[in-house]
């Protein structure tokens, strides 16, 4: 008997309490990791989102500045984004020029919102 004793006193290696919270530590480690990447995904796709509505505000903002009020579209929908520009007469003077703030609005499919405005000087018609 006294020979199992001994080995079970040197017995080295972990107890069953010991690899259970090990276990509970790594499994809390790896989901806080997850987690973390889940969101780092989120991230990037509402990063990607705003980039491709800035880029369609922008280029709507050049054609608008480039174009005689209400000769195009006011408003429409391009790649799953909405967009709108709006024309409005700030002042008039006597040589003919009138100046006009130009507006653009893009939404894209998950709510965010662009919003571009410019002035531009442009001839009486």
């Amino acid at each position: 008997m006294s020979k199992f004793t001994k080995i079970a006193k040197n017995a080295e290696g972990f107890t069953l309490l010991e690899t259970l919270i090990a276990l509970l530590l790594a499994a809390s480690g790896l989901a806080i990791v997850f987690q973390s990447m889940s969101g780092a995904a989120r991230l990037h796709a509402a990063g990607i989102e705003l980039a491709q509505t800035s880029m369609l505000a922008e280029n709507i903002m050049t054609q608008a500045r480039a174009a005689e009020p209400g000769a195009g579209p006011s408003s429409g929908v391009s790649n799953q984004i909405a967009w709108n520009v709006r024309f409005e007469p700030i002042a008039r003077n006597q040589n003919g020029l009138q100046l006009i703030r130009i507006r653009v609005l893009a939404a894209g499919p998950n709510g965010r919102e662009v919003r571009l405005v410019s002035e531009t000087l442009q001839a009486n018609p």
